[in-house]
């Protein structure tokens, strides 16, 4: 069976270079902690152009943003 576990790579706590903006530290692939905050809507059909910040001012990467791109700011 195949399901979803929870690590930093799901959190919506995880921003730029694997670093945990809640306890301002560089996390790994495999951390999690009892802080963790899931991102739900998270699938593998999210790219910039679905995210609700796209070509917004509050975009963090707005000349990196592109149909196809991913980055773990991607918000519903």
């Amino acid at each position: 069976m195949i399901r979803s576990v929870n690590t930093c790579t799901n959190c919506q706590n995880l921003v730029d270079n694997f670093k945990c903006e809640k306890h301002d530290k560089d996390v790994d692939i495999n951390n999690v902690c009892d802080d963790h905050a899931k991102k739900n809507a998270l699938s593998r059909e999210s790219s910039c152009v679905n995210c609700s910040l796209y070509l917004l001012s509050t975009c963090k990467f707005p000349e990196s943003a592109a149909e196809g791109m991913l980055c773990f700011n991607w918000q519903a």
